[in-house]
């Protein structure tokens, strides 16, 4: 019968049954980037490197350190732990 040829394709090639509803297998037929992804963007080395040498700073850090340095000097930095405007 139809109904028994329609349910052995559906068991061999994988085929879901059509219900009119949305069943999401576009999305997981798609091609799974991760993993072409994950080698774009390698692992950075600041983890190993502070393990290597712990005062290890990259450029984005030594920047901040030294932004903070210069309104430090001026007296514009952040306040002391404790020191802010509640301190009783």
């Amino acid at each position: 019968s139809r109904e028994a040829i329609s349910k052995l394709t559906r068991d061999i090639f994988g085929y879901l049954p059509n219900l009119g509803v949305r069943s999401g297998a576009a999305v997981l037929k798609k091609r799974q980037t991760a993993v072409i992804e994950a080698r774009y963007y390698p692992e950075s080395i600041d983890d190993i490197a502070r393990k290597v040498s712990p005062g290890y700073l990259n450029e984005k850090e030594q920047r901040r350190q030294l932004k903070l340095d210069q309104l430090r000097r001026r007296g514009k930095g952040p306040p002391k732990k404790g020191s802010g405007k509640r301190k009783k």
